[in-house]
């Protein structure tokens, strides 16, 4: 009886110390938030990008392709969003996990889109947005809203219950928690953002769509597609149009790239600039961490196109 107890005992104790050692790595600090916030002391959740370093222009190194491989489970978005990762991931022994490839963490809520006129986003884009690659409905930021965050959770949760089956309640469980907590901060950012809804603005880089889009806002287009690139003439004289027609209060740059074009762009109106950042540097991870992102974009976006 004794030795059964002892059996027992063992076993639940590897299990509980199991559930909390699962050594999970996220290839950006996004990822890591939400697989963090949702699984708490269930997993260790580290993240391989560098603070501030974008997955549009990365290399990797040695340590970091032993990072991936020392992984119980690596999560990335994607070769839409990460292209630089797809040999090192097809070469895994454990399978990695493909949020973009999952199927629901790329789906755009058509409901919001279909709420939002064309001419939010692209209103000021002229034929140049022709000549450039457009995100579009296959808009790799899946981060920027809850309800693709959270069916990227769901696809993480899955995977973790098919690997690890003797936890699959102890991870469904943090998903549905996880699940609650973004719906009231969800519903709460809904109200804060309603007063600026109409209120138009320029961001930096196409990375903010989903946000956008989920929350109504008055995006009416970019700078650039692609960081690493320069906007074109034609470009920077239709936004400069309407921001000397008052069509936009605010201009948002990002804290990860220098953006010199925008300051000159701006000389001499009276614009606000404020900043948004796409990789969430500054966010701690954690209990609550993905939700603290998302209020960080909100408050951005309510300082900056709040009336004086």
């Amino acid at each position: 009886m004794f030795s059964i107890f002892l059996l027992s005992s063992a076993i639940c104790s590897a299990q509980a110390v199991h559930a909390e050692q699962v050594k999970l790595l996220a290839s950006i600090k996004p990822i890591q938030l939400i697989a963090e916030d949702m699984l708490g002391d269930l997993a260790e959740v580290d993240v391989l990008l560098p603070p501030g370093s974008s997955p549009h222009h990365f290399s990797l190194k040695p340590s970091s392709i032993g990072l991936i491989h020392d992984a119980d489970l690596f999560i990335w978005g994607g070769p839409g969003l990460e292209l630089f990762l797809t040999k090192t991931v097809s070469q895994l022994e454990r399978p990695a996990l493909a949020l973009l490839e999952g199927g629901d963490a790329h789906h755009h809520d058509e409901e919001h889109a279909a709420d939002n006129e064309p001419s939010h986003t692209d209103e000021a884009l002229g034929a140049e947005a022709d000549d450039q690659h457009d995100h579009g409905d296959s808009d790799p930021h899946f981060w920027m809203a809850p309800d693709r965050a959270l069916a990227a959770a769901d696809l993480i949760k899955d995977r973790l219950v098919e690997r690890y089956p003797t936890d699959a309640a102890l991870y469904e469980q943090a998903y549905n928690d996880f699940a609650a907590r973004l719906s009231v901060t969800d519903q709460q950012l809904q109200q804060q953002l309603k007063v600026v809804g109409n209120t138009g603005f320029y961001v930096f880089h196409d990375a903010f769509g989903s946000f956008v889009e989920h929350y109504q806002l008055h995006q009416l287009g970019y700078f650039t597609v692609d960081p690493g690139r320069k906007p074109g003439a034609r470009r920077l004289s239709e936004i400069r149009t309407a921001l000397e027609n008052d069509q936009a209060r605010c201009v948002f740059v990002e804290p990860q790239f220098k953006a010199p074009v925008v300051d000159s762009l701006i000389r001499g109106l009276d614009i606000r600039v404020g900043r948004l950042d796409p990789l969430a540097v500054a966010i701690e991870a954690g209990p609550g961490g993905y939700s603290n992102y998302l209020q960080s974009l909100a408050d951005s976006f309510t300082n900056c196109l709040s009336a004086e």
